[in-house]
């Protein structure tokens, strides 16, 4: 018995030092090259995901609607060091901040997806960070306000 309670305490440890290195090796710059104009959206399996600042296009000022496109870029193997940018995409943002809601387009022609906040990864991932950075540009302003979607340190890469 205590020969099997040993074995269990030993590998809950490897696997919280397993899980621990993880996390630690998952590391993304926060502005591509140090340059504040590429703003880190999102980090997935070794791939980073930068706003440009410099590209950002308000297309329709008209509250409580507002449309904002702006480039997105990946990294591959951004956690190892990589800086090469692998894609550029343009993303294009619907808001309405009376409704609270956003929708994204990737191919511009208005074919708006929305963007729902309790969303999986692969329903919100890149999409919205993207989305709230390019408001939070534009307006200096956080489209979710202090709902807790991000954290401070999330803002603290825009302003």
């Amino acid at each position: 018995m205590m020969k099997s309670l040993k074995k269990f305490f030993m590998l809950l440890s490897m696997l919280s030092i397993i899980m621990c290195s993880c996390t630690a090796f998952a590391n993304y710059p926060t502005h591509l090259y140090g340059d504040k104009n590429f703003i880190l959206c999102d980090g997935h399996m070794g791939s980073a995901w930068y706003v440009d600042r410099s590209s950002l296009n308000v297309q329709k000022y008209e509250p409580p609607q507002y449309i904002i496109a702006v480039n997105v870029v990946r990294v591959d193997n951004a956690d190892r060091g990589s800086t090469e940018i692998k894609n550029v995409q343009t993303y294009r943002f619907f808001y309405n901040s009376d409704l609270g809601q956003m929708y994204v387009d990737f191919n511009n022609n208005d074919n708006w997806r929305y963007l729902n906040p309790q969303g999986s990864w692969a329903e919100t991932g890149i999409s919205m960070p993207a989305g709230e950075i390019a408001f939070a540009l534009a307006y200096n302003y956080k489209f979710y306000g202090d709902r807790a979607y991000y954290s401070d340190d999330f803002y603290n890469r825009i302003f």
